[in-house]
């Protein structure tokens, strides 16, 4: 339109100045106006073309204004009155620039305050992500945007489908979008979608129901064949549901039991609302005779005709086998009460004999068809006087079981019984066990002199396992154990303990190893007493093994040897001195001797009055002198010897200190 007006207008422009020019030339030249005239002339031919040209690009233009008035107005119109909400935006602030009435209708606000809002205002606030998302991708210029969540003022949310398109509103990139309220289409999904589920569910429920039944539930027309078959029946047959619909109930049955079957279509027949029970026989898959258990009744349809027969039944093929299984094991147990060494009988809560074995009849010189159905205290009276009476009430009172020894004198035995109760009374297990008792008796005898033995107090007995943990020790072994370390073991304590010194745990952690390693030896350990004096013990290790001959621990003797080593020690002391006194002997003595044999062969005997015999007598009075002060010595020192027999040596001990070790041989 724009490129129209200008041309025109251009047109116009240069005919006239064309035109008029050559015009006030040719009246120049015919009326020989002055320069002034022509001035003037061509002056009003400028105004008259202004003034022309304004009148008609006024009639033009306000004709064409009038037209688009009347078009936007025809357009606001459409914009305004459109039933659907109908909104534009600004692209780049979101703003809304014009909104329809219907979305004021319906979305709850005024026309000021929708226009002072955003589009992300009328969203609820988890769906403003979304919106943001869709905003940055490349939304074409008409777009389905597909449906979205809107809120209305008073909070209530809606759904709508949204329909855009790009265009320019007051010189801006904007979108026009209208808005379909589609949620009465929602909900009905919604509510469909729910009540279609409920219905699957339900449909689920009652398929579950049907399929989780252990017994089987099939229908059949009046022809026999299958028209329903439950998973239960399936399985056990290794049927396929598909393939066994609409085949006769007849098919895999044993050919004796088919007569059986008609026989019940026609009483069901006959006789609908009643069932009618079946035992028949059918092959799986696997050619495995499976024995079913049926109950089939006739079903009824509105105009009470009969179409279909009903049938629920039951894999009895275990039953059947458990009965044999049951007479097998019956007889089974029988036979295992008679082959057992032990007494065996039972009572009745009358007190009755209702089995008795054949140990019972050997033991007890009695045969069992002349007690059976009898009473326990009529045929043995006397077992009212000793514990059998009492205990077999406390049974049979108390439901529990009861186990004890008694000596019965009819027979001269001892009984070891086990009674256990049921609500049929009670069940009685007994052994002769005479030979055992006279065993413990005389084990009891060995015992107690073995611990006569083990118990001498002269020497301490123990054994440990491999994590040092005690086994066994006689009672000096643990009476001196608690004298000196204030723990009184028992069975299963750790024989090292902390508060002894490291070095010494460490050092009979050394011991036990030797003989964890299978090492039979023998040590000497010695002991500081409460009075400062010093003990001496033995102590023997010997390994002890399993069956298999692995060591499992060791066993340990130890024994005081004071007096013995003491002995040793004052024999070894009194070596040491003779020794010394033979070191003076054999060295200190033969000097002076030799002074003497060398001043004697010196002296002049065949001239007495030698002056030299003098010097050589003073000599000799001078080494003889030396002599008796050495002879003295021996004599004191041999003295020491004799005069202190039983003085201990003064030896600085601890406790633990190990003195020597030999090997045991």
């Amino acid at each position: 339109m724009a490129k129209r007006i200008a041309l025109v207008y251009l047109v116009l422009g240069l005919s006239w100045i064309t035109f008029s020019s050559w015009t006030l030339q040719k009246m120049g030249t015919i009326l020989q106006l002055s320069i002034q005239q022509i001035f003037w002339l061509e002056s009003w031919k400028g105004y008259a073309y202004v003034t022309v040209t304004a009148i008609v690009l006024y009639g033009f233009l306000h004709r064409l204004f009038t037209k688009r008035r009347n078009a936007d107005k025809q357009f606001r119109r459409l914009f305004d009155d459109n039933p659907n909400p109908m909104w534009v935006f600004d692209a780049e602030t979101l703003r809304f620039l014009a909104v329809n009435r219907a979305m004021l209708e319906e979305y709850g606000y005024s026309q000021e305050e929708l226009l002072g809002m955003t589009i992300k205002d009328i969203r609820p606030a988890e769906s403003i992500e979304a919106l943001e998302k869709r905003l940055q991708e490349e939304i074409p210029s008409y777009s389905k945007s597909g449906i979205w969540c809107h809120r209305r003022k008073n909070g209530e949310l809606f759904y709508v489908r949204i329909y855009s398109n790009t265009t320019e509103y007051n010189g801006r990139k904007c979108r026009l979008v209208m808005a379909f309220d589609i949620s009465p289409i929602i909900h009905a999904e919604q509510e469909n979608r729910i009540l279609t589920n409920r219905l699957a569910k339900k449909e689920r429920h009652l398929r579950s129901l049907i399929d989780s039944q252990t017994t089987f539930l099939i229908r059949i027309d009046t022809q026999g064949q299958h028209t329903f078959v439950n998973q239960a029946y399936c399985q056990k047959l290794d049927y396929r549901p598909e393939s066994i619909i609409g085949q006769p109930f007849t098919q895999d049955t044993h050919p004796e039991d088919q007569k059986y079957f008609e026989d019940v279509i026609t009483k069901c027949l006959r006789q609908p609302g009643q069932v009618q029970p079946l035992i028949i026989h059918k092959y799986n898959t696997a050619g495995e005779i499976r024995i079913l258990e049926w109950e089939f009744v006739a079903i009824k349809t509105v105009n009470a005709k009969i179409t279909e027969l009903q049938g629920m039944g039951r894999d009895v093929t275990e039953e059947f086998k458990s009965v044999e299984k049951i007479k097998e094991y019956t007889q089974r147990i029988n036979d295992i009460l008679e082959s057992i060494t032990d007494g065996f009988y039972a009572i009745d809560k009358n007190w009755n004999f209702t089995y008795v074995n054949k140990e019972f009849e050997r033991i007890l010189h009695c045969k069992r068809e002349e007690i059976m159905g009898n009473s326990l205290w009529d045929q043995f009276p006397e077992l009212k006087s000793l514990k059998f009476y009492s205990e077999y009430q406390r049974a049979m009172t108390e439901q529990v079981k009861v186990q004890f020894e008694e000596y019965y004198p009819r027979f001269r035995k001892w009984f070891g019984v086990s009674a256990y109760p049921s609500v049929d009374g009670l069940t009685v297990y007994f052994q002769d066990i005479t030979q055992e008792k006279l065993a413990q008796e005389k084990d009891f005898e060995n015992t107690q002199n073995l611990n006569a033995l083990i118990n001498n107090p002269n020497a301490l007995i123990w054994s440990v396992n491999r994590d040092y943990q005690l086994i066994t020790a006689n009672q000096p072994f643990l009476e001196q154990l608690a004298l000196t370390t204030g723990r009184y073991l028992q069975k299963g304590d750790s024989v090292l303990y902390p508060n002894l010194n490291p070095e010494i745990n460490a050092k009979w952690i050394a011991l036990y190893e030797r003989a964890f390693q299978g090492e039979i030896y023998t040590v000497e350990d010695q002991l500081i007493t409460a009075n400062k004096e010093v003990n001496y013990v033995e102590i023997s290790f010997n390994p002890i093994r399993d069956r298999d001959g692995n060591i499992t621990g060791t066993g340990c003797f130890s024994r005081d040897i004071t007096e013995t080593k003491r002995h040793q020690l004052k024999i070894q002391e009194q070596n040491e001195k003779l020794k010394e006194i033979a070191w003076i002997q054999s060295h200190k003595v033969r000097v002076p001797v030799a002074n003497i044999l060398g001043l004697i062969h010196a002296f002049n005997y065949k001239n007495l009055a030698d002056p030299f015999n003098l010097e050589v007598l003073a000599n000799l009075n001078i080494v003889t002198h030396d002599l008796d002060t050495i002879i003295r010595d021996i004599v004191n020192k041999t003295n020491e010897v004799e005069d202190n027999p039983h003085k201990s040596p003064n030896n600085k001990l601890m406790l633990g200190d190990r003195i020597s070790t030999r090997i045991a041989p």
